[in-house]
């Protein structure tokens, strides 16, 4: 059966798919929403060239949003914005984007392999569904697979990410939480513009939501400006799982 890689562009996605050894029958798939971190586009690049394996990147697009792909094209169009209680966001720019792309590719019927680690046996839990034609599997986690030894791996490879983890996926998703979002605010406060104007865009089609209850992304930045501790961005943990997965 073929076999499809959930490559997020991140070091545990990218073990997995070297672990997992792909063959030409095989597909690595990176769903880009368009707002990711440079560096998760310098490290696929590396990724591909250092381990000669090709990575499928595919992106959300919509006839309502010529010419635009990813975040920028679903918001374009979109009325209401996405939060934690309504990943529509995932659903889209993930796992329908995902299928669409692999229905191009006569691909229906597949095994779907998530990177998720022996020390997040809860997110094994929750994905563990049964979908018509697709098989979800996770091999780190079968294989014991942790997050020092992720980390431990990518130290003895000439390549690697290199962000704090916690800049992975979409650099300010909304799952991440106010206090996550806040610190990375205070070491990259260029990264608020486009999430304040999609609230503020939001706001001129006649809504008053915003991504989080409560505060606003221009809220968080101007706290984020005026703290005077600066906290380690290296220690900042997301406050939910915005590890966003095809499945």
């Amino acid at each position: 059966m073929k076999r499809v890689f959930n490559f997020s562009g991140g070091a545990t996605s990218a073990l997995m798919t070297i672990l997992g050894k792909p063959t030409p029958d095989d597909i690595v798939l990176f769903t880009d929403t368009k707002w990711e971190s440079p560096e998760t586009y310098k490290f696929i690049d590396e990724f591909e060239l250092y381990e000669g394996i090709k990575v499928h990147r595919v992106a959300y697009t919509h006839r309502k949003s010529p010419g635009m792909e990813g975040f920028p094209a679903y918001l374009n169009h979109k009325v209401y914005l996405p939060n934690r209680e309504r990943r529509i966001c995932t659903e889209d720019l993930k796992v329908r984007t995902a299928k669409r792309y692999l229905r191009t590719l006569g691909v229906r019927k597949f095994e779907n392999l998530i990177g998720f680690r022996f020390d997040e046996k809860h997110r094994v839990d929750r994905n563990q569904k049964r979908f018509v034609n697709v098989f979800n599997k996770f091999p780190l986690y079968d294989m014991g697979v942790t997050k020092e030894m992720v980390d431990q791996y990518w130290l003895t490879k000439p390549y690697r990410l290199q962000i704090p983890r916690i800049l992975g996926n979409c650099d300010l998703c909304f799952l991440k939480g106010k206090n996550a979002i806040i610190t990375i605010l205070q070491h990259h406060p260029e990264l608020a513009s486009k999430w304040i104007d999609a609230e503020n865009n939001n706001h001129k089609k006649g809504h008053s939501a915003t991504f989080i209850k409560g505060i606003s992304y221009k809220e968080m930045l101007h706290i984020a400006n005026s703290q005077r501790t600066l906290f380690d961005i290296d220690l900042a943990e997301p406050a939910f799982s915005c590890s966003c997965s095809n499945t």
